[in-house]
């Protein structure tokens, strides 16, 4: 006879989800997943190539970096390359070499946890790309006519900007409290 009409909250509207169902990654979290991945993918090859040079004998990595980049030895890359590694002992490129592997294993980490969707992963994230963010300053700093620095500054800051406006996207939502009888059923009498 008389129907109440009451406000409906806009997540009444979405259809209902088993327990346990995930809505699906956005677009963003796929992107940033995969950057995380292919920087990881990057620092692990060159971890291993830093520290397979370091095992070399002396003056002989311009051959082994030709060999492996499947390049001439006396293209510029490969003197480049040469003379950078030349100016290190060897403790200081298989330091160079683990470190790269660690941070590696800290993108692929931030990667899957972004994956896993779990609660504190997007802030995880945020803290490590803003941490790495003053470096690339510096670096820009030093040589202003790199583009590549700029490139990498600018996906750094819109993964920062992303993250900040969805680091609660992954929180389970807050539970309606359960509403009770006011009939006075269940309440002692005394």
């Amino acid at each position: 006879m008389w129907e109440t009409h009451r406000l409906v909250a806009e997540s009444e509207l979405e259809p209902a989800r088993p327990i346990g169902a995930r809505r699906p990654l956005s677009a963003g979290f796929v992107w940033i997943i995969v950057f995380k991945y292919l920087k990881a993918a990057a620092f692990l090859l060159l971890g291993i190539v830093v520290l397979r040079v370091a095992r070399l004998a002396t003056h002989s990595e311009p051959m082994e970096i030709a060999r492996f980049l499947g390049a001439a030895r006396n293209k510029i890359i490969v003197e480049h390359l040469s003379q950078i590694l030349s100016a290190f002992t060897e403790g200081q490129v298989q330091a160079m070499g683990a470190a790269a592997l660690v941070i590696a294993l800290v993108f692929a980490a931030e990667g899957t946890m972004l994956a896993m969707r779990i609660w504190w992963a997007t802030y995880f994230t945020i803290v490590l790309t803003a941490l790495g963010i003053p470096p690339e300053l510096i670096e820009i700093a030093r040589r202003p006519g790199s583009s590549r620095r700029y490139v990498l500054l600018a996906i750094n800051l819109a993964i920062l900007g992303y993250l900040w406006t969805r680091r609660n996207e992954f929180r389970d939502p807050p539970q309606r409290p359960t509403t009770r009888s006011t009939s006075g059923a269940g309440r002692g009498s005394g």
